[in-house]
C-alpha cells in the first residue's frame, strides 16, 4: 500500500511539472506608477516573475520580497527577439496608467494582458437598461 501512495505521489508531482513552467524572474523598472489588474503599482524597480501553463501566464509583481500585485496573460508571438524589457502601458481616461503587455529581453513572445482595468462607468452607458431589466 505503501509503494501505490509513493507512486501516486510522484506522479501528480511529474505532472505538475509538465503542466506548469516557471520561468526565471526579470528586474523591471516602472518610471511611472502603473495599474495591474486594478492594483496600483507605485513607480520603482520591480521582480516579475512568471509562471507558464501552455499560452497562459501568470505574471507576479514584487518588491524586497513582498508581493504588490499579479495578472493573467497570454502569450503571443512575434517576429522578433527582443533585446530589452519593455512595458506597453494604456493611459485611462482618468489619467492613470494600465498594464497592457510585457516584453521580456531575449524572447520572440509578449504577455498580453486582457482587459487590465474594466470602467464600469463607460459598461453602464454602453448597454443601457432594459424595460425587461
Amino acid at each position: 500500500m505503501k509503494i501505490k501512495w509513493t507512486a501516486l505521489l510522484v506522479l501528480l508531482l511529474l505532472a505538475t511539472n509538465v503542466s506548469a513552467h516557471p520561468r526565471k524572474g526579470h528586474m523591471l523598472y516602472f518610471s511611472l506608477p502603473i495599474l495591474v489588474n486594478g492594483v496600483q503599482v507605485p513607480a520603482g524597480i520591480y521582480l516579475v516573475s512568471l509562471e507558464t501553463h501552455d499560452s497562459t501566464a501568470l505574471v507576479t509583481i514584487s518588491k524586497d520580497g513582498k508581493f504588490i500585485a499579479g495578472a493573467k496573460g497570454t502569450w503571443v508571438k512575434q517576429g522578433k527577439r527582443f533585446a530589452d524589457n519593455a512595458v506597453l502601458l494604456r493611459v485611462n481616461s482618468d489619467g492613470s496608467r494600465s498594464l497592457v503587455e510585457l516584453r521580456l529581453s531575449g524572447t520572440k513572445e509578449t504577455i498580453v494582458f486582457t482587459d487590465p482595468i474594466i470602467n464600469v462607468d463607460s459598461l453602464k452607458s454602453a448597454h443601457p437598461k432594459s424595460s425587461d431589466d
